[in-house]
């Protein structure tokens, strides 16, 4: 089968494909077939129409189909046969067909890049030993206290530092209600039974000090300076004032640290609960550790090498990581005029990770062909059944959904790249530090 490659750009060619006259001229024989069982043909049962009326009347139809057929075996057939290590879809830009001729098109590709290796052991890292301390862990039991304390109602005095304020609250800045003002903001605009930890950093800078010594039932204005570079930009650089009903003042009770409150987090006694809290937290350390050393091995695979990507890939890669930022801001409740104000800002860090993403996602490619890593079938059921326990559905489901979008080999390329990284650091140069 003739085939003529173009290099249009880096890691872009065209390819001129033409398929045999003979084999189109067989794929199309069977179809003709195929089309004469159904022919629904005025004075003829199905099937028994004579060949060239049924090739007559459905002659467009059959040429899509001989297209539709031919051109696939055809793109495969030629890749394998010039070993092209092609990347995404092919773009079919122009088909020739005309019946007892060979079937000619071109298809612009996308291909892996080529690139020579760096010298990949002995790569220079620096490990900070992260000790897990009795003041990590007493921080810890700490804030599990913080996620179990009571709340109570408080009489017989007005608000203190510490205490949580329940309060309705409508704002106006300019002579307008500030809901009107920042439409994509309200709550900055209007709440009702908000409870404001009164502390100098909650909610707006000076709001909770200005409610010092308000009892429940009082109300109170509340005047707010937002600063230059606020984030609801309407709001910036203006004085608002906020009319606020104090309902109620909640007094935060922490628990004691005793055997039963171990019990109520899942532990037997106050020991093994701290016993319990070192183990996650050297846990947790151990994979920071391991995440930092990653991270430079990755720094320094980038930095010895480097080489053109396929445009596609990284136009796919970019819109993602767009599409997370947007997502992930949009979350944090900012605005979307906020997010419009930096969308160059947002395309070149997408962009620019899309790249380092890719080139690191070839290079570590590359290092696992050279060093046989591969992921055995039991590393992918063991990692299914640890996402499936995670969101709590059966590895069975799981897979199915994997295995119906397409997602098993995103999970294989995990593994893969956790494997060549661990592969990294076993070899690596490493020199020991203190955090």
């Amino acid at each position: 089968m003739p085939v003529t490659i173009e290099n249009v750009a880096p890691c872009r060619h065209k390819l001129r494909i033409e398929v045999d006259a003979v084999k189109v001229a067989g794929v199309r024989a069977e179809l003709l077939q195929e089309f004469r069982k159904q022919a629904a043909i005025p004075g003829f049962r199905p099937g028994k129409a004579p060949e060239p009326m049924v090739e007559k009347r459905y002659a467009k139809q059959l040429d899509d189909e001989v297209r539709q057929r031919v051109i696939p075996d055809g793109y495969r057939d030629a890749v394998k046969a010039q070993k092209l290590r092609v990347v995404g879809q092919p773009q079919i830009e122009s088909v020739n067909y005309v019946p007892g001729q060979p079937l000619v098109f071109t298809a612009a590709v996308d291909t892996a890049p080529e690139f020579t290796l760096p010298e990949y052991k002995g790569i220079p890292v620096t490990k900070k030993e992260q000790p897990v301390t009795d003041e990590d862990i007493a921080k810890t039991v700490e804030s599990l206290r913080e996620q179990q304390a009571d709340f109570s109602d408080v009489t017989g005095r007005g608000v203190q530092t510490g205490d949580f304020a329940v309060v309705n609250y409508t704002a106006v800045c300019d002579g307008k209600p500030v809901t009107e003002l920042a439409p994509d903001a309200k709550t900055l605009g209007e709440h009702k039974d908000f409870w404001l930890l009164i502390a100098a950093d909650s909610f707006l800078p000076g709001f909770g000090e200005q409610l010092v010594g308000t009892q429940p039932g009082e109300k109170k204005q509340v005047l707010i300076d937002f600063a230059a570079d606020f984030a609801v930009k309407p709001l910036a650089g203006k004085k608002a004032t906020y009319f606020v009903d104090v309902t109620a003042i909640k007094e935060k009770k922490l628990p004691e640290l005793t055997d039963e409150f171990a019990k109520k987090i899942g532990a037997e006694t106050v020991e093994k609960l701290q016993a319990e809290i070192r183990k996650g937290l050297e846990a947790e350390r151990d994979n920071a550790v391991k995440g930092e050393l990653r991270k430079q091995i990755v720094d320094h695979l980038l930095g010895k090498i480097e080489f053109e990507l396929p445009k596609s890939l990284v136009e796919q890669e970019t819109r993602s990581i767009v599409y997370d930022l947007v997502q992930e801001n949009s979350r944090r409740g900012v605005p979307k005029e906020s997010l419009e104000q930096k969308k160059d800002e947002i395309m070149g860090f997408a962009s620019q990770n899309a790249r380092e993403r890719i080139r690191t996602s070839f290079i570590l490619d590359a290092i696992a062909q050279a060093e046989k890593i591969t992921v055995a079938e039991n590393e992918m059921e063991e990692r299914i059944v640890s996402l499936a326990a995670r969101y709590r559905v059966t590895p069975e489901k799981l897979k199915a959904q994997l295995d119906e979008r397409g997602g098993l080999g995103e999970i294989e390329e995990q593994i893969l790249v956790g494997k060549t990284l661990d592969f990294l650091i076993a070899n690596a140069k490493v020199t020991m530090a203190q955090a």
